[in-house]
């Protein structure tokens, strides 16, 4: 009822109470309204104590077992009433009752029912049960940090438990060598030679590895297995000199290239020719200034070949160098025939079989080569700015 005129009704709300033996229920839901009454009036903020447990189960079970193992006849046949006029009573006798408490006595109140003390006998002492099987209520346990993948690791454990192996000792702090960073050469041999002392050092066996295809050995594979184990275990300590070129050629290489911007070099060199301008190439490349891409690139241009895919990279450079070439002979040509006349829009001479299913006719064709000369064959949006001349062109309105 309490609730009801909270969520905005504004009418006038009855409610009918057909209950006999549920003194508890109202005792409390008298108990719990008049104490919220009592912190909106006074503006307290203390939040009231929620029903546990055991005082919900009180509720519940008061007077059930009377109810279940009674032989009489439970049917009522009072006027209703007679029942309601009933209820008002007790509900007048509990609304007088809470009435005078104030906060403290309604917080720490505690019912004159008690589910232990029924009809004049106290079964505190004997925990008598409900004789026809309750259910007590299921615990909701939370379990902190829940992991499906442990729980089913835990679950469904497979193959026998084994046993962590000792923690291996760690090798020495190396730089991760990428071809396309060009570190000085001698930096791997050094970095190589200290990785095979420390896997001597801690007796270490390479693996046998597992056939690759049909045309591998056994015997191949055992081979190189046993000239690696050799180039291990007659391994010698690197000296204090090698270790100090070690640290000074560390930091002389392009570690800030990643292999995107690598890549970006390579298309930018395909695209632009080798002879580009520092400024152009860096324009194709993310993050990286004209100064970086100079530094790069002169590097790069004396070492290139020793990159792990040297003939791809060298394969898009040609073809890139090639469309170039190309591209530059058909626009010396293009000039060429449009010089050959005065007015090359009325007469340039367009000498080339007639293709079947043609769309277009000579006047429109010497147009696109007139403007397409005009722009030049490498310019990146060529093909958009002579759209843009022909839709405004008043020659080509009723194209």
């Amino acid at each position: 009822m309490d609730r009801a005129h909270r969520i905005g009704q504004t009418k006038q709300v009855y409610v009918f109470r057909l209950i006999t033996e549920l003194e508890r229920m109202l005792e409390r839901a008298a108990q719990k309204l008049r104490l919220d009454q009592l912190v909106i009036q006074q503006g307290h903020t203390k939040i009231t104590k929620a029903t546990n447990k055991e005082e919900l189960l009180d509720i519940i079970q008061h007077g059930v077992e009377k109810i279940v193992n009674s032989n009489d006849d439970l049917f009522v046949n009072a006027d209703i009433d007679e029942i309601i006029h009933r209820g008002e009573e007790c509900t007048e006798e509990i609304n007088t009752k809470y009435a005078n408490l104030n906060i403290d006595d309604l917080n720490n109140f505690k019912s004159d029912f008690s589910v232990k003390d029924w009809e004049g006998e106290e079964f505190g002492s004997k925990n008598k049960s409900l004789c026809f099987g309750w259910i007590q209520p299921s615990k909701c346990e939370r379990k902190g940090n829940y992991s499906i993948d442990g729980y089913y690791k835990e679950a469904m454990p497979i193959g026998p438990k084994t046993e962590k192996a000792p923690k291996q000792p760690r090798p020495p702090k190396q730089v991760m060598v990428q071809d396309y960073q060009f570190y000085p050469r001698e930096l791997e041999a050094l970095q190589e030679r200290e990785a095979n002392d420390f896997k001597r050092a801690h007796k270490y066996q390479v693996p046998l590895q597992d056939l690759q295809n049909d045309d591998e050995a056994p015997e191949m594979l055992e081979a190189e297995r046993a000239a690696e184990q050799a180039i291990i275990d007659n391994a010698e300590p690197s000296t204090k000199e090698e270790t100090a070129r070690k640290e000074e050629r560390s930091p002389h290489g392009f570690d800030n290239w990643s292999k995107r911007n690598f890549q970006q070099f390579v298309k930018a060199v395909e695209a632009h020719g080798r002879n580009a301008p520092d400024e152009v190439l860096a324009q194709e490349i993310r993050h990286k200034t004209g100064e970086e891409v100079k530094a790069y690139a002169k590097v790069f241009w004396k070492r290139w070949r020793e990159l792990e895919d040297f003939q791809r990279v060298e394969q898009r450079i040609l073809e890139g160098e090639a469309r170039r070439e190309k591209q530059d002979n058909l626009e010396a040509l293009l000039d060429e025939m449009i010089k050959s006349v005065q007015f090359p829009i009325q007469e340039l001479e367009l000498n080339y079989p007639i293709a079947k299913g043609k769309v277009s006719d000579e006047e429109e064709e010497r147009y696109l080569l007139f403007r397409l000369n005009y722009y030049g064959l490498k310019s990146p949006d060529v093909y958009d700015r002579i759209k843009k001349d022909i839709t405004e062109s008043p020659d080509f309105r009723f194209h």
